[in-house]
């Protein structure tokens, strides 16, 4: 394959990627230590329901060509690729919203392939540096078999071949998830920022490069939030005008993202600590027995960065939970989470209290919930589009106005209460 090929091009490889199948037999014989290969029989298929943004998600059944019971019956393998990000950029171009046009398609591109490099090798870091750690049942985070990361001899080939779970589902921005449930999800990220607490400063720098500006400039660019909140609005015309309207009214004088970046100081918190960065519904995976969830996998770290301890908070209740309990619960289930936090440090010392925590969740929600609003229009709507169970649409619909609804009322409430907050 020509390196002179780009990610947003199809590939003459795994399902239109540019990663050949001796690519990951290689993987498997150097990384796995065995000379088992995937034989003729072996059986590979697109899963993932349009979860993977920027990759192609493949369940892999192997019919290995020697016995041995360490192999994994089944793995995933995750190859970096843009086309879904493309799939998604046409959509919104032939859609009446004019959320893309020529004059900023290019540029999105170039950004897309370049960051998806970097969020590939960043979250293989991650996994290398986790694995040390040995405690993946904790983290909820998968095995990691192989992966290829990208460098400058190789830039289309990014590889990740994971542990597969069986009989799994995403509950999407369109399900309310009920509050208790998210208890093992806060217990992970206890877990991973009480560890970050011992990462050497190599290991930062394995995982560092994320730029929020970088990757906010158009969202939050006057047009960018003009088409926000008119795509917002068109979730439910009727219902969500008003509340809309009511918070488009402050514009870009909602944005501070200097202080979303710098939020620590701000609150007085001196110590940075690990943040998964995409912690929303689609990135969840859950198990179900007789009607009840349980969490099984967080997946999909590419947005791993050093920061704010409330970063992955705010964006998990507000992508989960339906705006009225996120609203009744936030504080208690803030609580739960810093109960957890505390067992995991053991004796070490507390970098941040529980009210910091809590400040930091007001402070940071604006963003977040601004992040958020691309995801309760076109990709909730795309996600819905893959979904088979479309005679719920309009349950569905009812689901996401409500969340709409609540989002615009804390939108409001936080960022007034940010323009009033003395600094520390």
């Amino acid at each position: 394959m020509s390196e002179s090929k780009t990610l947003i091009q199809n590939g003459d490889g795994l399902f239109q990627t540019h990663v050949q199948l001796e690519d990951v037999q290689e993987l498997i014989r150097d990384q796995m230590n065995t000379e088992a290969r995937l034989g003729e029989k072996t059986k590979y298929t697109v899963v993932g329901d349009g979860n993977g943004f920027m990759s192609r998600v493949i369940l892999v059944e192997p019919e290995w060509t020697i016995t041995d019971e360490n192999l994994p019956k089944k793995f995933i393998l995750k190859i970096t690729s843009c086309l879904h990000v493309v799939g998604l950029l046409e959509k919104l171009k032939e859609s009446e919203q004019n959320v893309i046009n020529d004059a900023n398609e290019a540029d999105l591109m170039a950004l897309f392939e370049n960051e998806s490099r970097l969020f590939h090798n960043r979250e293989v870091n991650l996994y290398k540096i986790t694995k040390k750690w040995n405690k993946n049942d904790e983290l909820l985070s998968p095995k990691i078999y192989f992966y290829k990361k990208f460098d400058s001899e190789n830039q289309t080939k990014g590889i990740l071949g994971m542990e597969a779970v069986d009989d799994v589902t995403v509950r999407h921005l369109y399900y309310n998830v009920k509050p208790f449930e998210l208890h093992s999800v806060l217990k992970s990220i206890a877990r991973l920022q009480a560890e970050s607490l011992h990462l050497t400063d190599q290991e930062k720098q394995s995982i560092a490069g994320f730029d929020l500006k970088k990757m906010s400039n158009t969202i939050f660019s006057e047009e960018g939030m003009q088409n926000n909140f008119k795509q917002t609005r068109e979730i439910n015309p009727e219902r969500l005008k008003e509340s809309v309207d009511k918070v488009e009214i402050y514009g870009t004088e909602l944005v501070d993202l200097d202080k979303a970046i710098n939020l620590n100081s701000y609150i007085g918190i001196e110590r940075d600590v690990l943040v998964h960065g995409d912690l929303w519904s689609a990135n969840i995976l859950w198990e179900e027995n007789e009607g009840k969830f349980l969490v099984s996998k967080v997946i999909d770290y590419q947005l791993i960065h050093m920061g704010n301890p409330a970063e992955d908070l705010v964006r998990l209740l507000l992508c989960t939970l339906s705006g009225a309990d996120r609203q009744a619960h936030w504080e208690r289930l803030l609580e739960q989470f810093y109960e957890y936090f505390l067992e995991a440090l053991q004796d070490n010392e507390t970098p941040y209290s529980l009210e910091q925590l809590k400040e930091s969740y007001r402070q940071y929600f604006v963003t977040a919930g601004l992040f958020m609003l691309p995801m309760f229009g076109p990709i909730a709507q795309m996600k819905l589009s893959y979904s088979s169970d479309n005679e719920h649409a309009e349950e569905y619909r009812e689901v996401l106005t409500e969340k709409a609804e609540r989002l615009m009322e804390d939108l409001e409430r936080w960022h007034l209460h940010s323009k009033n907050f003395k600094q520390i």
